[in-house]
């Protein structure tokens, strides 16, 4: 009997801070997909390397080894660098919202770290995905120091309103006052710090400082607020389309509603990339006062919902979808386009 052929190999993995799960398919040439594994590895370099010897023990050597795992926070970006530097192996990193609607075609509803890794698994054997490049170093720069500014940021806030707090309080001590007034200072000196190195990071690669130039003509968008969500998103590298990113940002509209007696309120799902919310927030407010499309919008949902926080929502939603597609498309806004 002739032995079957594989045509296709791909290894799907679910990964956390601590372990990830892994779940190897073969597909053969009459389309029968079989698991020729399953196993959980340590989050570490050492078992990164006992990683690689399991799947090439197992692996087909004349067809490419795929792999295919979701971006969750930061905890894939170790492994995907080290499998990039170490293989040939086709790496493809998808949305957390395109494998769950890739898991909602086939009805599953269990979910867990095994049955994650074999959605992943079937996922890279069916869909042609596109493999992962990593994100240029310029970017990887300003997403570490937006981040630092962020943390600074809310360290500087809960700081002043402790000492608010303090020196209102009855006999304030005025040893603990100086300290916190040191650390303030201290903070505030750093936050200036890390602003510079953000414009002089940004400089280096004229290109990309050209495009931000160009999105920074929307009144309400400066240059960190801009910064900030073109490295939360890899310039966005993985993106194919609004909703993907509206996904990816906590945007998207959740309801819950079953029959005639249950009947929630819509939200947005807030399951998303907190920094790119936090960041887009006080320039919603400035754009809703001062660009007229993004006035007139407010003004329509608040008319319907009667609730400012779901309106400002629809502005900052906007917002990142308008600089998707001048960034993407490379042009400049024209306040004037639409009419």
């Amino acid at each position: 009997m002739n032995k079957r052929k594989v045509v296709k190999q791909n290894v799907g993995l679910d990964i956390s801070k601590d372990d990830f799960k892994i779940c190897y398919y073969h597909q053969y040439e009459d389309f029968k997909q079989v698991i020729k594994g399953t196993r959980r590895f340590k989050n570490t370099l050492t078992a990164f390397r006992e990683f690689l010897k399991w799947v090439d023990k197992r692996s087909s050597t004349d067809v490419l080894v795929r792999i295919t795992l979701e971006a969750t926070g930061v905890y894939y970006e170790q492994l995907v660098h080290f499998l990039k530097d170490k293989t040939d192996y086709h790496i493809s990193v998808v949305l957390p919202n395109k494998s769950k609607s890739f898991a909602k075609s086939y009805n599953i509803k269990t979910k867990t770290d095994s049955v994650d890794a074999k959605i992943l698994g079937i996922m890279g054997l069916e869909r042609d995905l596109k493999a992962w490049q990593p994100p240029s170093p310029k970017l990887f720069t300003i997403k570490q120091l937006s981040r630092d500014r962020i943390a600074l940021t809310e360290e500087k806030v809960a700081l002043m309103n402790k000492l608010h707090a303090l020196n209102h309080s009855f006999e304030p001590n005025n040893s603990v006052i100086k300290r916190m007034t040191i650390r303030l200072k201290l903070i505030k000196k750093q936050l200036m710090q890390v602003e510079t190195e953000l414009k002089k990071a940004v400089k280096k690669d004229p290109e990309l400082s050209e495009r931000i130039d160009k999105v920074c003509k929307v009144k309400g968008l400066g240059f960190i607020t801009v910064a900030t969500i073109i490295a939360e998103t890899n310039g966005f590298e993985l993106f194919t389309s609004r909703a993907q990113l509206t996904s990816y940002a906590g945007y998207d509209v959740v309801e819950n509603q079953s029959g005639s007696s249950v009947r929630g309120k819509q939200r947005i799902s807030k399951k998303g990339n907190r920094f790119i919310r936090r960041a887009l927030h006080f320039p919603a407010l400035s754009a809703r006062k001062y660009e007229p499309q993004f006035k007139n919008l407010y003004e329509r949902v608040l008319e319907r919902t009667a609730i400012k926080m779901k309106a400002c929502v629809a502005v900052q939603r906007k917002l990142l979808l308008l600089i998707y597609t001048l960034f993407t498309k490379n042009i400049a806004y024209d306040p004037n386009y639409q009419n």
